[in-house]
């Protein structure tokens, strides 16, 4: 009686197939693993951001009567404003207390508008969940009056990579009249149901 069994050639072949295709199929599972989580925690920051807006507003007013431009100290206004209705939230010294290289170049991170290591240009928050909040502070123009900052960043996985403008940091502003509103890719997303388009601009 003939038994029927594979080669150790036919062996060889097969795994050298499977590793060809696992080398091929892994890498893009993992980076839509990753977009996914992503996706998620963006749509979940945007939600929790302006959960904290309407219980602010609550005891302070409605958005459009708190102070802007030169009237607002960002200290202040996250004391106030953001503090209370954010459970557990905490202040970063420095972007190595949130867990950020000390070397974490602006480019990557904001686009080249804003650099995470001057403590004296932004007040930098973590949530429970990790994710990292940005305000730049006010800055001074030309004629050396103050000029309102009104946007601010979320990186949804904290100082977890890839830490780069558009694939885990994301800007919004502070319009007091509408509450906070994507900008630049975020509005992208947010167009797409918070979902990275096929198309994207900003590869992974």
């Amino acid at each position: 009686m003939s038994k029927n069994a594979f080669s150790l050639a036919e062996i060889l072949i097969t795994l050298g197939i499977i590793g060809v295709v696992a080398a091929i199929t892994i890498p893009s599972l993992i980076a839509n693993a990753r977009k996914q989580a992503i996706e998620s925690q963006l749509k979940k920051s945007y939600a929790s951001i302006t959960n904290v807006i309407r219980l602010a507003e609550i005891d302070n007013g409605s958005m459009d009567s708190w102070p802007t431009g030169a009237e607002m100290d960002v200290d202040l206004y996250w004391k106030t404003y953001f503090l209370p209705y954010f459970r557990g939230a905490r202040l970063c010294k420095n972007q190595t207390d949130c867990g950020y290289p000390a070397d974490m170049p602006r480019e990557q991170w904001s686009n080249a508008q804003w650099s995470l290591v001057s403590d004296n240009s932004r007040l930098l928050f973590q949530l429970m969940d990790g994710t990292i909040i940005f305000f730049p502070r006010n800055t001074f123009g030309a004629d050396d009056k103050p000029s309102y900052v009104d946007f601010f960043y979320i990186d949804v996985n904290g100082s977890k990579k890839p830490n780069t403008y558009c694939q885990d940091v994301f800007i919004f502003s502070r319009k007091s009249e509408t509450g906070i509103k994507p900008m630049g890719c975020t509005v992208t997303l947010q167009q797409n149901g918070w979902k990275f388009p096929k198309n994207y601009k900003y590869k992974f």
